[in-house]
């Protein structure tokens, strides 16, 4: 389309939707602002975008996620007649779904870009894609990958268990720390030690489980992004490690990072894409261990909790329960769920339906049984759990959370700490004459961190 030539698909488009101008700015704002990106689009925005301008990457496929989620079906960034040839963010290694040929080569292409300071940009300037997760459903059909052999000598063993042990170093790392710490060093190690023995040839057993432990640590390194506040690159993470496990005939791995990615979508406001693939994880984990169907249940509860859907939600947090109480307790990132997780879960969906009384009995129970090697999740419960008793008016208790949340955030790097942080000191400030409010906002007004995980132009609602 000409440069000056009426954008008539986007004029179809904004018809379809019953928006003017105006509204689908607004939607194109709060899009970014979710994703970190501060725009300031208005109706002029579009109306010159209606003659035939166009944004810059990535601001078309926020449009088309806007029109998405309003139309309820899928719309492209070309169908907005807003991308440019060959500047669409499709044009990312970020945007392929799961079902690549080859996830191990397009692990290395996005890990040694990320692990590049100097090319990094050209990945976090990307944005989540309502495409790249259309068809994530199992694939028990699906062709076995070919892959050139390398000139390196067969996998051992022992090299397999150590890619286990870093996968606990990492995940360990995340949860004391955030995922914003120590995240370029897991994309340079995926890129280093795990590319060569994914190259590698090896026996059939032992290639399957290091291409599960190759999904497991893409995995970590997705949610580490997504605490860096890079939801485009942590989706990319995500469909590689899809891939992955689908090449590792993992199908309990497969929907442990489905229900990673229907958290995501929920967190940006995607609440029917939640649903669906938490749905789709309950499918694929069907066969699964009790724990792992209770975790993926607990997640499908608070996603039909999100959608209104209150007899799916209640069902869904029965049958967790049911199923946590069958679990045999493992240790390990991807073997076990504590009970806190499911309490926390629990209290998510009780919110989203309406009972914040029940839920703040829940959350407590989960921030009671925390320890400090949970400083993250310690952390965003107390925060949730002071944002809850807030909102019952109940002040005193709500600062006692918010002290407890204090007391983890400047070990913690990750963009939710940071947004939490901010809702503190609005939600308060109202409260400020009273001597518990006064005490904990100069506590809050005080704190100062020497990197922070960027939240600049996101929301601040309560947290997540």
């Amino acid at each position: 389309m000409a440069r000056h030539q009426p954008n008539r698909q986007l004029a179809l488009l904004l018809d379809e939707a019953e928006w003017n101008p105006a509204e689908l700015a607004r939607a194109v704002n709060a899009l970014g602002k979710a994703q970190g990106l501060r725009l300031r689009y208005d109706r002029t925005s579009v109306a010159h975008w209606l003659t035939g301008s166009r944004p810059r990457p990535p601001v078309p496929d926020l449009v088309a996620a806007a029109f998405s989620r309003r139309t309820e079906r899928l719309v492209t960034a070309q169908e907005t007649g807003l991308s440019r040839p060959g500047q669409a963010a499709d044009d990312l290694p970020l945007a392929s779904g799961a079902g690549d040929d080859d996830a191990a080569h397009r692990l290395t292409i996005l890990a040694r870009t990320d692990a590049d300071p100097a090319r990094r940009s050209q990945l976090t300037r990307g944005v989540y894609s309502l495409r790249a997760v259309e068809s994530p459903a199992w694939d028990s059909e699906r062709p076995a990958p070919r892959r050139p052999r390398s000139s390196h000598s067969r996998v051992s063993a022992e090299e397999v268990g150590a890619l286990r042990e870093m996968c606990q170093i990492f995940a360990d790392l995340m949860e004391r720390h955030g995922g914003a710490h120590a995240r370029a060093a897991l994309a340079s190690y995926l890129t280093d030690d795990t590319a060569r023995l994914l190259a590698a040839p090896a026996e059939s057993a032992l290639r399957r489980e290091l291409f599960t432990l190759a999904a497991q640590l893409t995995h970590v390194l997705a949610r580490m992004t997504m605490d860096a506040g890079h939801p485009g690159l942590a989706q990319g993470y995500f469909t590689t490690a899809l891939g992955l496990a689908s090449e590792a005939d993992d199908r309990r791995m497969y929907a442990i990072t489905l229900r990673a990615m229907s958290l995501q979508a929920l967190q940006l406001g995607f609440h029917e894409k939640a649903s669906q693939l938490a749905d789709t994880a309950i499918d694929a984990g069907r066969h699964a261990d009790p724990a792992t169907r209770a975790f993926l249940l607990s997640q499908s509860a608070v996603t039909h909790a999100h959608a209104g859907q209150r007899r799916r939600a209640v069902a869904d947090l029965a049958a967790a329960e049911s199923q946590f109480d069958r679990a045999t307790r493992k240790a390990g990132p991807f073997d076990a769920y504590p009970r806190a997780g499911l309490d926390y879960q629990s209290g998510r969906t009780l919110l989203a339906l309406g009972d914040a009384e029940q839920a703040a009995r829940s959350l407590a129970t989960s921030a009671a049984a925390r320890g400090d090697h949970q400083r993250r999740s310690g952390a965003l419960t107390h925060a949730r759990l002071a944002a809850t008793l807030l909102s019952l008016g109940r002040l005193e208790e709500s600062c006692v959370h918010w002290n407890a949340f204090l007391d983890q955030y400047l070990s913690l790097r990750l963009v939710l700490a940071d947004d939490a942080l901010t809702y503190l000191r609005r939600s308060l400030y109202r409260y400020r004459d009273q001597p518990h409010a006064a005490a904990v906002l100069h506590r809050a007004r005080s704190l100062t961190r020497t990197a922070p995980a960027s939240s600049k132009g996101r929301r601040t609602g309560p947290p997540r």
